[in-house]
């Protein structure tokens, strides 16, 4: 079991300055500390700790946010081993963390300059807060030209006038349906639950299912208090339901 906790994969596809990445990676660490401690109470010795933040995959398009997301992991890293008395690791200390990719997540071109949809590392887990754009301040603040190359690619997946948000929903619902990841939790606007948004939540229902969300909750954002939905979904393997905490 031990194994298994260092072999999972997360990626934060709108990762920033690596939070979500950084509590994963302590969540997944404890997890495997608490197998090592039983393993160590039964008898059967006590083998390192395994968990690595090679098990960590970003991607984010703010140069600032991708190198600051790179440093926040391995810190934390060191201090959680420090702090649960592991020592240091190997040199160096601080290593080469390629899997966090300075890139657009939803939106890339090929050779020949033409918009196409952008491949997301295979992964066991898909987490994050993926920004937050109504379709006005989208063409506002990403343009046009980028805003229509968009809905062009997912056309058919993605319609009508929706948060930018959801294409995050989508690109996460297909890499579920197609195998290549297990598990989802992704945070959104509470408008993902009305109107062409809503839609992104329906299309996962008939590949999978939301087994664990919650509606409308307070979340601080730039030192402000806003109201997001939390969204978890699989394949339907998930038996167990909530919602609201119920």
């Amino acid at each position: 079991f031990a194994d298994k906790i260092a072999s999972i994969k997360v990626l934060d596809p709108a990762c920033g300055s690596g939070n979500f990445l950084y509590v994963a990676l302590r969540l997944l660490l404890d997890l495997q500390n608490e197998v090592l401690n039983f393993s160590d109470e039964m008898g059967a010795g006590r083998p390192y700790i395994t968990v690595s933040p090679a098990q960590l995959y970003g991607i984010e398009t703010n140069e600032y946010a991708h190198e600051l997301a790179q440093m926040t992991i391995q810190i934390g890293y060191i201090q959680w081993l420090r702090d649960n008395g592991y020592g240091l690791p190997s040199e160096p200390i601080l290593k080469q963390t390629k899997n966090i990719m300075k890139m657009d997540a939803i939106l890339a071109y090929d050779e020949n300059g033409k918009p196409i949809e952008p491949e997301w590392p295979e992964v066991d887990v898909i987490i994050g807060n993926p920004p937050f754009l109504g379709d006005r301040k989208m063409r506002q603040e990403l343009g046009n030209e980028y805003t229509e190359a968009l809905r062009e690619i997912y056309k058919g997946r993605v319609n009508g006038v929706v948060d930018l948000a959801c294409y995050w929903f989508e690109k996460a619902r297909a890499m579920v349906e197609s195998g290549k990841a297990k598990r989802v939790g992704l945070l959104a606007s509470t408008t993902i639950r009305n109107g062409a948004s809503r839609r992104v939540l329906e299309k996962i229902q008939t590949t999978g299912n939301i087994f664990w969300a919650y509606a409308d909750r307070d979340w601080t954002l730039d030192g402000a208090t806003v109201h997001v939905s939390m969204v978890g979904f699989d394949d339907g393997t998930e038996k167990v339901y909530f919602l609201d905490g119920q």
